[in-house]
């Protein structure tokens, strides 16, 4: 059910005093679709729930950085002036044995600023046969190269072992560290002759795997490797503009999109490409029963729209390695898709709607989606079970919050080509859509 366009421009006389209420009770949350106070031609920056004037800064109470990151670590040192030195971290590498092989790092450096990430080789001499990396008890990596980030002093260790007579050595490669890992089975390094290993290249999210190379070619995968002699196996990965992922936590696959900069390669960031999901506490799922009523935990439309989220649960409901965005990254994403004005979001938001999955009513303006980001609209809730506008109305939390009770969002409409920058009650249920950290 659409809300009309003389309702809301009533609610904003009335917020005014209020936390929230655009609606006629007394309850503490806002509405579920957001009031445009501002029609400017930026995008604008609104408020549906009346705590006073929005501010453009995005940080409002926050003690969070522009980017929504900070640092609790004791031992590092964050300072604006240029004379203090940013903390510095050692890498220590054990071989054992040390006449099995050798190992080169890049960069090759006697201590590293913190968060700089290493990639270590590790070379078998003659006769051995690389094992794997360790750090303490627990293996880290089954490839010769291993990426290592520099966030505290870190000690690796690389094993390798002697060939004994009747076996080979099987040794992976990756062409590019953060592309992805390699698994196979059996396990282990060393083979008797005539086993057959099978052979998993699986990129990380941002990659495809492209062949492989060396004692195999081709693209299968997984592929097959008869131990007839030692074997060296390389797995080649690529950045790719898009892909899918599974959550390990409920197995549920998601797509993916690598967004950059429409003038050339300064913006390049992955964003999932559809609302998240997952079965959270604080979240609600939209009935099947029609556009408004009430939320239930039916499943419903959440296959399509997603779930919908408060924001104390949005915080920490991306899955591990990934983040709910802050106020600058969607300002970053707008500008991106090659939105104009203040933070981008003039136009922003015909380029980032799908271009299905939207009700088409009087005035609709469709999505072009040339960003691949395929926006839809989950509507909103309240607290309270009240809930609204799905098919009309997108709203997505950040991560930002402008005091103890409100928190940035981005709203989107299925007539408006714009992106919208709001701030709600904490309460409110929106939708999540994450960044790869």
């Amino acid at each position: 059910m659409k809300t009309p366009r003389f309702l809301l421009a009533v609610c904003i006389s009335l917020v005014l005093a209020f936390t929230f209420s655009c609606s006629s009770d007394s309850s503490d949350d806002p509405p579920p679709t957001p009031v445009q106070s501002s029609s400017s031609d930026d995008g604008g920056d609104s408020s549906s729930s009346g705590g006073g004037g929005s501010s453009s800064s995005g940080g409002g109470g926050s003690s969070s950085s522009s980017d929504g990151s900070s640092s609790s670590s004791s031992d590092v040192v964050v300072s604006s002036s240029s004379s203090v030195p940013v903390a510095q971290r050692t890498l220590t590498i054990n071989i054992e044995p040390a006449a099995g092989g050798t190992v080169t790092r890049d960069p090759d450096k006697a201590a590293y600023d913190h968060g700089t990430e290493v990639i270590v080789t590790a070379d078998a001499k003659e006769g051995y046969a690389f094992i794997g990396w360790w750090s303490g008890e627990t293996q880290v990596g089954e490839t010769a190269e291993y990426e290592i980030e520099m966030d505290g002093n870190k000690t690796l260790t690389v094993k390798f072992a002697l060939i004994p007579p009747g076996s080979y050595s099987l040794e992976i490669h990756v062409n590019d560290a953060h592309g992805g890992t390699v698994h196979h089975s059996p396990s282990g390094a060393i083979h008797v002759s005539g086993t057959v290993v099978t052979v998993t290249a699986e990129p990380e999210v941002g990659y495809a795997f492209t062949g492989w190379s060396g004692d195999a070619t081709g693209t299968a995968n997984p592929v097959s490797i008869t131990m007839e002699g030692n074997k060296t196996l390389t797995a080649n990965f690529e950045q790719a503009d898009n892909g899918t992922f599974t959550d390990p936590r409920d197995s549920k696959t998601y797509e993916w999109v690598r967004i950059r900069n429409v003038s050339g390669t300064a913006y390049n960031k992955i964003w999932m490409a559809k609302n998240l999901n997952y079965d959270a506490d604080g979240s609600k799922c939209v009935g099947a029963s029609g556009d408004s009523g009430t939320l239930v935990d039916d499943g419903g439309r959440c296959a399509d729209y997603g779930r919908l989220y408060n924001w104390a649960t949005a915080m920490d409901v991306c899955h591990e390695g990934w983040h709910l965005p802050s106020d600058a990254e969607w300002d970053a994403l707008t500008t991106a898709v090659g939105g104009t004005g203040t933070g981008g979001r003039t136009g922003a938001g015909a380029k980032l709607k799908a271009i299905e999955g939207w009700n088409t009513g009087s005035g609709y303006i469709a999505g072009t989606n040339v960003s691949g980001f395929s926006a839809l609209p989950g509507g909103g809730g309240s607290s309270s079970g009240d809930f609204g506008n799905v098919g009309d109305y997108g709203n997505w939390w950040s991560s930002i919050e402008l005091n103890a009770t409100l928190a940035y969002s981005r709203n989107m409409s299925y007539d408006d080509s714009n992106v919208h920058r709001n701030y709600n009650g904490k309460s409110s249920l929106f939708s999540v859509r994450c960044v790869l950290d």
